[in-house]
């Protein structure tokens, strides 16, 4: 492909994309409280008044993500073919590696906060250390990256094209396309030199190839089907899709609430410090002094007699009161509208039946899981592309690290024999997110209804469930108690040890004692029997000195 061609394909590209381009860019002004437009800023300011912002959308993105990253979230390969169950558990043991990456649950979060705002993007790459394969994630920012104009599901992947916009130093530059390639430079008007580009990843007759250029300049650098399982890096998620084929988030809803309540608070600002004034033309002797004179916070204006009765003055209370009840209607709408309720959030003041509560956070709930649902479809796709990744490059022997919540740390190898061999096969890939739908005074509540059944039917398991609990409650003290639990475990098992020691010693001890009573009482028969023996010769002696000594035919010599 040549550079007309790339460059047509991306302005039409960028011009299918603009529109939810601006939005995402309107909606990341917003989150970090730009929220102001220019003019609206000079006329407050021309009144020697604070602006004023209340950032309920700020509010709304982290609590969401505040509930996403409190999620349980559990990732299983499963086999189709029994041949393939010890494959699988070795791919598992791999996603777990993967994902406790040190930069991985970083990326992960900066992928959801894009997702909210409309779109997220994230890239797998593979990298060589010395004699080992490292699969690594990372997130894109969306106003850097364009879709084909034609796609239309939800995660691109009926798109043939993707383009992404990179700024890069110069050395880096040169690692990337070589030393022999004559750049456009951008000055950043101190002292370093930025290389911009466009990355292009283009499916042509069925093979995905790179391009790495710069319009009306050059192609540095073309690869064809850089990976070997012949795809592209990127998995892509749209937050909703509207009628025109442009994402968005859920800042679309808020803005024109978020606009209203801005105006409202600097509007009823301005109203607390103003009043107006209504007199006939002879109540005052100079009209220009009495209004310059009467705005005034500490003021003694002269008026003419009797022009008391003539002036009136209106206040703005009853007008603040109504604006005031508008914006809290506004805001409890955009709760409503997000999902974030104040119940949800746990700052809900109101009198309410427990089950009140519970219905109004479920409620609550029910309105993120389309943002649960699109992330967990997102996160199977990584997994998905993560495990193609390995059958194909991970064919060497390597060892990785793993912690294992019951093991602890352990590491483990690959393509050391046939039952840990990576090779392309089939597995199935089940992904599920658990929102923790309650809080920890309720979950407490339900655990101590629990531990009371098994305490009744199974006292054994109550000891082991407890450091379960407290983890599931959120508990500080959870390390403390497993600690004293393995404590007492340990001084069980030496306890149960020094006792079948001590019992071990005493029956030695007795089987001692018996051998030597053993020994006594055959010493002792000894002595009968020689004694016996002795009296009854001496008796045959002393009857018949010349007969032979003998007994019943037996000789007792």
């Amino acid at each position: 492909m040549e550079i007309q061609e790339l460059e047509e394909y991306f302005k039409a590209d960028l011009a299918a994309s603009k529109s939810s381009l601006e939005e995402f860019k309107v909606a990341l002004e917003y989150y970090h409280s730009d929220q102001l437009p220019e003019d609206v800023l000079s006329v407050i300011q021309s009144r020697g008044q604070v602006p004023l912002h209340e950032n309920m959308f700020k509010m709304i993105v982290n609590k969401i993500l505040g509930y996403k990253s409190q999620a349980i979230q559990e990732v299983r390969v499963s086999g189709r073919q029994e041949q393939d169950r010890a494959l699988a558990n070795v791919l598992n043991d791999l996603l777990k590696t993967f994902s406790q990456q040190t930069a991985y649950n970083k990326e992960i979060l900066k992928r959801d906060f894009n997702l909210i705002l409309g779109m997220s993007v994230v890239e797998l790459w593979t990298n060589q250390e010395e004699d080992n394969i490292q699969i690594t994630l990372k997130s894109i920012a969306p106003n850097a990256f364009i879709i084909d104009k034609y796609s239309k599901d939800k995660n691109a992947l009926d798109a043939r094209r993707f383009h992404k916009t990179i700024n890069l130093s110069l050395e880096e530059a040169k690692a990337l396309v070589g030393n022999a390639k004559r750049f456009y430079v951008d000055y950043d008007g101190e002292f370093e030199c930025r290389v911009p580009m466009v990355e292009s990843w283009v499916k042509e007759k069925g093979i995905w190839n790179r391009y790495l250029w710069l319009p009306q300049w050059d192609i540095y650098k073309k690869e064809k089907q850089p990976f070997k399982n012949n795809t592209h890096p990127f998995i892509i998620a749209k937050y909703v899709i509207d009628h025109n084929g442009g994402y968005y988030g859920i800042f679309r809803d808020i803005k024109p609430l978020q606009d209203y309540i801005n105006f409202a608070e600097n509007r009823m600002s301005n109203m607390l410090g103003s009043f107006k004034a209504f007199y006939e033309s002879d109540a005052v002797s100079d009209k220009e002094e009495f209004v310059q004179s009467a705005s005034l916070d500490n003021s003694f204006t002269e008026i003419a007699q009797g022009g008391l009765e003539k002036i009136k003055f209106v206040e703005n209370k009853a007008d603040i009161a109504i604006i005031s009840q508008k914006v809290n209607e506004k805001r409890q709408i955009a709760k409503m509208l997000t999902g974030v309720t104040d119940e949800v959030i746990g700052i809900g003041g109101t009198r309410q039946s427990g089950s009140a509560i519970a219905q109004r956070r479920d409620a609550g709930l029910m309105s993120l899981q389309d943002f649960i649902t699109t992330s967990d479809d997102m996160d199977k796709l990584i997994f998905a592309k993560v495990i193609d990744f390995m059958q194909h490059y991970y064919t060497k022997r390597q060892v990785f690290r793993i912690v294992d919540k019951d093991v602890g740390e352990r590491y483990y190898s690959i393509n050391t024999n046939a039952e840990n061999q990576i090779k392309v096969g089939f597995f199935d890939l089940e992904f599920k997110t658990t929102l923790k739908e309650v809080g920890r005074e309720e979950r407490f509540a339900h655990w101590s209804e629990i531990l009371k059944v098994i305490q009744t039917t199974q006292p054994q398991l109550v000891q082991g469930l407890l450091p379960l609990v407290l983890k599931d409650i959120d508990s500080p003290i959870v390390p403390d108690v497993e600690e004293l639990l393995h404590k007492m475990q340990e001084s069980t098992q030496e306890n149960a040890q020094d006792s079948m020691q001590a019992q071990f010693q005493e029956a030695q001890m007795q089987l001692s004692l018996q051998k030597a009573q053993a020994e006594i009482q055959e010493t002792q028969a000894k002595a009968m029997k020689y004694e016996a023996q002795s009296k009854m010769a001496q008796a045959v002696v002393n009857g018949n000195p010349n007969a032979q000594v003998r007994k019943q035919g037996v000789d007792l010599r």
